[in-house]
């Protein structure tokens, strides 16, 4: 539609030469555009220096999508007229087909400069920069379009800009102007679904989830089979604590389309909130995603060039999207802080989008930093390759945005998984699991297609912002009774731990009950969950729920808190951290598999094993008990910091030496493995080259 307003303006202002140019023209509006090419030639015979016949040339080289012709042809018009604003508005538009975006915003910006009341530059500018995700300066350009004509068309593009500017800004307001142009009027047809791709977006990041889940089904029961569609519905879903239905989706989008790695991951990662999983359903899981799509990538027998000396100095890799700000990208600076320089470089691959100042501060402390997002697993896996990486680390597993299938490529000699993921890749190319003792009990290894390496201590560690407030007198002295808590992620919250906690309330008469969360935000979700936490038995009355505050404010409310109730079988994770190191007691419930037993770690590492449940009437008898005895929880409170102080949890130096003799483990082991590799020779099936799940051992 854009271009063919286009052609239009050209024949309206710049038609004022030969009959042959006209004639032209006329042919280009009907659409015939092999008799204008013919015209046009003919023209350029007799004038070949005639900037009107050039520029008309480019025009149809364009519309015959002859990019890079209709850019030289153009941009040889403007040697002869560089004062023509028309021609680098067309000259923009060949870029932009060509593929060329920063060119084409550069040519449009010029458009501008010259004609300023040029509407359709401004639009064609705004949508460039939109693509270029240039977001506040796209929305600049749809204001002057907009003042120049109120009655434009543009406000669906106006709309993107607005959305895409204020998350990149982190401007809420902006965000809200977005949807407030997107809800102004009724649309129909295609304007109608790309606004509410765009609704959608802005919804879910304003955390009106319902609202957004509500636009998400609209879109599907126009276009059923769009998996990305479906993909963010069960996503918002999952944020909103509804696993079930979630699942259902991502169960349909891997129907419908194997290949998509994202929805499968997203299944994945979706195992450890099910109360109900066993061995048997998790390795069914966790196989057919191999097979499905990490099989096809193996190598037979890869070959790596990298020198076999167990002493020397190693290359070690990081791979992950969350090099950011981020808990992951966060918790990761202590390692780079801390390692022996002499003997290890670092190498950073980053796949995510957003480059913030925590981006900076690791790429600083890297010796290399790759930011590749956008890159296809295969050009990912061969920068690594030819980076000569000797350990690969995946620091994100399953979670959002990644990219197993490059570890399933092995373009690393080694590969470890580690610090942002807690369950098994599912990879038979990624060969080690970090983990510790307490986190990982010998058989838990039946969970695992990794070989498990046990920390002497812990996985993990802490890192407290360096905002986290003091320790605040205990709630309990001021209210005159006990506040449980929780402040994990609403998808961890099923119905089994209701029932748990309201055993705890009606045996605990003057107690209360506090939930916040992120999905909490969401007005209808807040009502739904409240009404789910009555129908489990929980008096309204002395349940308290709340929105997430910013990471600036989470952390206050623990000072409202009492003792914290870890959810199963997904337990807490840093969020347990958080509120330990605020001084608040965290009870949990003994789990089999990793995901229940990240608070279990923390808890033996800060010798508080009394705080550990084996089973549900544990669980509610500690709670109880605790509960009873103010005392004790006014001197936990006062002792967790100098516990944590003398642990291993925040001894980062100690940890990072603890590491890096993992990794010349790791290295060791592979060159003792490569010496005896010469009985595996000869082998045609991809999967044979790497050890089943049932034949690796614990380490």
């Amino acid at each position: 539609m854009i271009f063919w307003r286009l052609l239009q303006e050209f024949a309206s202002t710049t038609i004022h030469g030969t009959k042959g140019i006209c004639h032209a023209d006329e042919l280009i509006e009907k659409g015939q555009i092999d008799k204008a090419e013919q015209a046009v030639l003919t023209l350029l015979e007799r004038k070949p220096n005639d900037a009107n016949i050039l520029h008309l040339a480019g025009v149809v080289a364009l519309r015959k999508g002859q990019n890079s012709r209709a850019v030289a042809l153009i941009s040889k018009a403007l040697e002869y007229a560089p004062n023509e604003s028309l021609y680098y508005f067309n000259l923009g538009n060949a870029y932009l087909a060509d593929g060329a975006i920063d060119l084409g915003i550069q040519a449009l910006q010029d458009a501008t400069r010259l004609d300023p009341e040029r509407m359709e530059a401004w639009m064609n500018l705004g949508l460039a920069l939109v693509e270029a995700k240039r977001h506040p300066e796209a929305v600049a350009a749809f204001e002057r379009l907009l003042e120049i004509d109120p009655d434009h068309e543009a406000d669906v593009a106006f709309a993107s800009a607005l959305v895409g500017a204020g998350i990149m800004l982190k401007e809420s307001a902006m965000v809200d102007r977005g949807i407030s142009v997107l809800e102004s009027k009724l649309r129909d047809g295609y304007e109608r679904y790309a606004a509410g791709v765009i609704l959608a977006r802005a919804l879910e990041h304003r955390n009106r989830l319902s609202e957004a889940i509500r636009q998400h089904q609209a879109l599907l029961e126009a276009n059923p089979e769009h998996i990305g569609i479906r993909n963010n519905l069960a996503r918002c879903l999952v944020q909103l604590g509804r696993v079930e239905e979630a699942r259902t989706h991502y169960r349909l989008c891997v129907k419908s389309a194997p290949d998509k790695y994202h929805a499968f991951s997203a299944l994945l990662a979706g195992l450890n909130y099910e109360p109900n999983l066993t061995a048997a359903m998790h390795e069914a899981e966790v196989r057919n995603w191999e097979k499905q799509l990490a099989l096809p990538h193996y190598p037979v027998e890869p070959e790596f060039p990298n020198e076999r000396d167990p002493e020397r100095p190693l290359k070690i890799g990081y791979l992950s999207p969350d090099l950011r700000q981020h808990v992951v990208g966060h918790n990761f600076l202590p390692v780079l802080e801390h390692r022996n320089r002499e003997q290890f470089s670092v190498f950073c691959y980053h796949i995510g989008e957003k480059q913030d100042d925590m981006s900076r501060r690791i790429a600083a402390l890297a010796d290399h930093w790759r930011h590749v997002h956008g890159a296809s697993d295969d050009e990912v896996a061969a920068l690594i390759r030819e980076d000569r990486v000797d350990i690969l680390v995946d620091l994100s597993g399953h979670t959002s945005h990644t990219q197993p299938l490059v570890f399933a490529r092995k373009p690393a000699p080694v590969q470890v998984s580690w610090l942002g993921y807690f369950d098994t890749t599912g990879l038979a190319t990624m060969d080690w699991f970090i983990t510790d003792p307490y986190s990982s009990p010998p058989d838990q290894k039946q969970y695992f297609s990794e070989r498990l390496y046990r920390m002497p201590h812990t996985r993990l560690y802490y890192h407290p912002y360096p905002d986290m407030p003091a320790v605040g007198q205990l709630p309990a002295k001021r209210n005159g009774y006990i506040t449980f808590g929780c402040l994990n992620n609403l998808a961890k919250i099923n119905t089994e731990v209701l029932d748990l906690w309201a055993q705890i309330l009606a045996a605990s008469p003057t107690s209360r009950l506090l939930i916040q969360t992120v999905a909490l935000c969401d007005r209808l979700n807040l009502e739904r969950f409240r009404a789910l936490c009555v129908e489990r038995g929980l008096d309204p009355a002395r349940l308290e729920l709340r929105p997430a505050t910013s990471l600036e404010k989470f952390a206050q409310t623990y000072h409202q808190i009492d003792i914290a109730l870890d959810p199963f079988p997904f337990c807490g994770g840093f969020t347990s951290f958080d509120a330990l190191w605020m001084g608040v007691p965290v009870i949990t419930l003994e789990q089999q598999r990793l995901a229940g037993r990240q608070t279990l770690s923390m808890l033996m590492n800060l010798g508080l094993p009394h705080l550990i449940a084996s089973n549900k009437t544990d669980y509610v008898s500690i709670a109880l008990e605790l509960s009873r005895d103010s005392s004790e929880i006014e001197q936990l409170r006062s002792e967790l910091r100098s516990r944590f102080l003398q642990s291993p949890l925040i001894d980062h130096c100690r940890f990072t030496r603890e590491l890096e003799k993992a990794y010349r483990f790791f290295w060791s082991h592979w060159c003792t493995e490569k010496k005896q590799s010469s009985a595996r020779k000869g082998i045609s099936a991809p999967m044979d080259a790497y050890p089943s799940r049932r034949q690796i051992s614990a380490t």
